[in-house]
């Protein structure tokens, strides 16, 4: 907990999200039935409202964005509620579950008490007390939904998690810092130039690249002690790092007129070649033990995924063969599943498959669908895209295809990137 304390005293902020009584939505899938919760209190004598309300929003936030809970808010029952009553009421109101208790405030600090009852069973799934300062104690209706994930589908959920991303109109555009829900939007660059293609090299630390000293340049910033560094500029074509391996960075960048992948240790000295073809590669993605890398090459003749294993130097196979376009592929954590952007007749697609290359699947279709990041549970899949006119950072439940808008914005560059659970 005094991790997430020194955590939260950094990122978050107060956010404005409005209040309702009542609120249900759709699955985009039919075949998908909503999981009915009830969230049925959190008041108390102590308690400040705004900061309760706020941490109701949350719950509820992260309810809708998982793509599998309605939430009913109709009753109020105190953490000394009997669990009996509570399932009782619950059942008559066809609900699956309930989370219900107390919140109140003692000087600076906020406390919840909270049950969670399986209504079929009339059990008690879990009984906890969380506390924290006032202005982040919305980031405890994260945990509770990810508890509830957990005890539900078996797998926590995937809320305790920031994404970084960049966004702004021309020449000027900046690093930005939200919660996975999009709550707490936080700018954290102002250089007046170019910053762009953030990713998260662990939960301290990001790079992104920038035109702040004219040429590319790819930066690394700690995000806790606020400390940034100029990790890579020998290239007038470079990309932004990912992490390979300790203290490691793989940089995709021009060199003898082609771009390849390279290895650069902590100082910017490159190490080795993770490629060698005519043309480009790029995009690197790595599994969790370093031994594969999935990536992006116009090698034989337009943009392809493949596929290298890093204990074999020399074999490459490529994995998608669908299509003239597919580019910018994401490993999941489990190192299970790719995701990555299809172009195809003109339509842009959000794909999953396998990582050898089967179940391929679209799980959405739009407008500037990009820059697909998985979240750490290895279930959702975050993208920038334009849906129906709405420009933003989607969240896409790669299960059943639900997605909802996490935040929204004109100015949105494609680039973004989840961290993994924040502790």
């Amino acid at each position: 907990m005094k991790k997430l304390l020194a955590l939260i005293s950094i990122f978050f902020i107060l956010s404005g999200v409005s209040y309702a009584k009542i609120f249900t939505f759709t699955i985009e899938n039919p075949g998908y039935k909503p999981i009915n919760i009830g969230l049925w209190g959190f008041k108390h004598s102590q308690s400040d409202n705004k900061t309760v309300t706020k941490l109701q929003n949350t719950i509820i936030k992260d309810l809708t964005i998982s793509g599998l809970f309605a939430a009913d808010q109709t009753q109020h029952f105190s953490y000394e509620a009997p669990s009996k009553v509570v399932a009782g009421l619950a059942k008559l109101d066809n609900l699956n579950y309930v989370i219900y208790g107390n919140a109140f405030r003692d000087g600076k600090n906020m406390y919840l008490s909270i049950k969670m009852i399986d209504v079929a069973k009339g059990t008690i799934l879990f009984d906890h007390s969380y506390f924290s300062d006032l202005s982040s104690f919305d980031w405890v209706g994260n945990i509770v939904v990810d508890e509830l994930m957990n005890y539900v589908t078996g797998t926590y959920g995937p809320f305790e998690s920031k994404i970084v991303f960049a966004k702004g109109r021309g020449k000027i555009r900046d690093i930005y810092i939200c919660d996975f829900n999009g709550d707490n939007l936080r700018r954290i660059t102002n250089w007046h130039t170019m910053n762009i293609l953030p990713k998260w090299i662990n939960n301290q630390t990001i790079s992104f690249l920038s035109y702040r000293y004219g040429k590319p340049s790819v930066f690394l910033l700690n995000l806790y002690k606020g400390r940034v560094k100029r990790l890579f500029h020998a290239s007038s074509l470079s990309i932004t790092a990912v992490r390979y391996d300790d203290n490691k960075f793989a940089i995709p960048f021009s060199k003898n007129g082609d771009v390849d992948i390279f290895v650069v240790n902590d100082k910017g000295k490159v190490l080795r070649n993770l490629t060698h073809s005519f043309g480009i590669d790029v995009s690197p993605s790595f599994t969790s033990d370093y031994s594969k890398m999935i990536f992006v090459s116009n090698r034989a003749g337009s943009p392809q995924i493949y596929e290298k294993n890093l204990n074999n130097f020399g074999t490459t196979m490529r994995i998608t063969f669908n299509g003239n376009y597919n580019s910018s592929p994401a490993l999941s954590p489990d190192n299970k599943k790719i995701a990555y952007i299809a172009i195809n007749k003109g339509k842009v697609y959000l794909r999953v498959m396998n990582i050898d290359g089967t179940n391929d699947k679209a799980v959405m279709e739009g407008y500037n669908i990009d820059s697909p990041s998985w979240s750490y549970d290895s279930r959702f899949v975050v993208v920038t895209a334009d849906i129906n006119g709405k420009k933003g950072i989607y969240i896409v439940n790669t299960l059943n295809n639900h997605y909802s808008i996490a935040t929204g914005s004109n100015n949105m560059y494609n680039g973004d990137s989840v961290s993994k659970k924040i502790k």
